[in-house]
């Protein structure tokens, strides 16, 4: 939820900022908009800052509250801005049109790799799907498969193999970015 909500927690900050509000203003004017934890957080974050912590500390507190690539990347440039000048909500613009990328993009490529995952659950099903239609029209004809120690070896090495295919087939979906 809170990820969920980070760009429009950066686009109200910049938008404080240009309409002439400081930082410390434009969070608060954010939090009372945003709800939910992303409220409860900024208002933790504001009020160590009331209580005399320097904004960038307690915009790091935050980040070890709450871990996450795209809030490290904005509390980074915050203080890399505050430190250095220069506009900070051009830099927050930037970051919320990175921050909507690197989302879209990881929506992109769960629903690519969509197909993937559902094959491996149709191949891992398929036997037994097989099996339960085939022993429910003849018994006799699969009753060998689970009457001698043969078919029990057989359907061992269905579930191994079908174990393996199924790994296999999720380590190649399941990408890390």
């Amino acid at each position: 939820m809170f990820d969920a909500r980070l760009t429009d927690l950066t686009l109200g900050i910049a938008n404080g900022l240009r309409a002439g509000a400081a930082l410390p203003q434009s969070l608060e004017l954010v939090s009372r908009d945003m709800g939910g934890p992303m409220t409860e957080e900024l208002a933790l974050v504001l009020h160590e800052y009331r209580l005399g912590m320097d904004l960038p500390e307690s915009l790091n507190r935050l980040c070890e509250r709450m871990p996450g690539e795209d809030l490290s990347l904005l509390v980074t440039a915050i203080k890399l801005t505050m430190q250095s000048g220069g506009s900070l909500a051009e830099v927050l613009d930037r970051i919320t049109d990175t921050i909507r990328q690197r989302t879209e993009f990881h929506d992109r490529l769960r629903t690519m790799t969509a197909q993937g995952r559902f094959e491996a659950i149709a191949m891992a099903s398929a036997p037994l799907v097989a099996f339960a239609i085939l022993y429910m029209l003849d018994r006799q004809l699969m009753q060998p498969l689970v009457q001698t120690q043969l078919g029990w070896c057989a359907i061992g090495a269905v579930v191994i193999l079908e174990t393996i295919g199924f790994l296999v087939i999720n380590k190649i979906v399941t990408i890390d970015v």
